[in-house]
C-alpha cells in the first residue's frame, strides 16, 4: 500500500494472538469505506490532515480501524474546527453532569488523544463522552482503593459499580499493548487485579430461601 499512514505510536513485533484478535475486531478502511460517500484515498488525505483519528492498528501492512471510526465525524457532519468544538461541548456537557469543570488545556489534550487513534485500543465505543466516563471511572476507583474498606457494604457497592461500569466500557486489549505503551492495560490495573484483590466485593450474595 503505496499510502499506508503508521499508527501514532511505534508497534512492537506482533505474535498470532495479536493478529487474531486485530483482525477479529478492527476493520480495513476500505471495509469501512463501503457505502460510504468518499473513497479510502479520500479519507486517508483527511487522516495524514489531522482531520480524522489515525489507525488503532497495522497489520502486515494494512492500516486497522475500530468498527465506529466514522461514528462521531458523523455526528458532527463536518471535520476541522467544528469537529473540534463539538468535542469540547460534548466532553464538557457529560463533565458537568457529574458536577466537574474540566480545564480547556485537558480537553485539548484528550481531543489529540482522539486523533491519535489509541483510544480505539481500549473503548469499545469511541465518543466524547466515553472518553470522559473512561478517565472518571478510573479516578473512582482510584480514590476507592486509596482508603479500602472491602468490610463495608457501601464501599464494596461503590466499587464494584464503578469496576462494572469500566468493563462495559473497556475492550479486551491485545497481547501486545503492554509492551506498546510500557504497562499493563487499564482493564488488567483496572479490572482484573482488581477483581481478583477483592474478589467477595464481586460475589453476589446468597438468596434468601422461602
Amino acid at each position: 500500500m503505496t499510502d499506508f499512514i503508521d499508527t501514532y505510536r511505534p508497534l512492537p513485533p506482533f505474535s498470532p494472538a495479536d493478529k487474531i484478535y486485530i483482525r477479529s475486531n478492527f476493520h480495513t478502511l476500505e471495509e469501512l469505506c463501503v457505502s460510504r460517500p468518499n473513497k479510502p484515498a479520500d479519507y486517508r488525505s483527511q487522516i495524514r490532515a489531522g482531520l480524522l483519528p489515525l489507525p488503532t492498528y497495522a497489520v502486515d501492512g494494512i492500516e486497522m480501524y475500530p468498527a465506529d471510526f466514522f461514528v462521531f465525524p458523523d455526528s458532527v457532519g463536518s471535520l476541522g474546527d467544528q469537529l473540534k468544538k463539538q468535542f469540547f461541548a460534548q466532553y464538557q456537557r457529560m463533565a458537568e453532569s457529574y458536577g466537574q469543570q474540566i480545564p480547556e488545556a485537558q480537553i485539548r489534550e484528550e481531543f489529540a488523544s482522539y486523533l491519535s487513534g489509541e483510544y480505539g485500543v481500549c473503548l469499545r465505543w469511541v465518543m466524547p463522552e466515553t472518553i470522559f466516563l473512561k478517565g472518571l471511572a478510573m479516578g473512582k476507583v482510584d480514590e476507592l482503593l486509596s482508603e479500602p474498606n472491602p468490610g463495608n457494604t457501601e464501599w464494596s457497592a461503590a466499587l464494584r459499580s464503578w469496576i462494572n461500569r469500566l468493563d462495559a466500557m473497556e475492550r479486551e486489549f491485545a497481547p501486545c499493548d503492554t509492551a506498546r505503551f510500557g504497562s499493563l492495560p487499564s482493564r488488567v490495573r483496572y479490572i482484573d487485579n482488581v477483581r481478583a484483590k477483592y474478589s467477595d466485593c464481586f460475589t453476589a450474595p446468597p438468596i434468601p430461601e422461602g
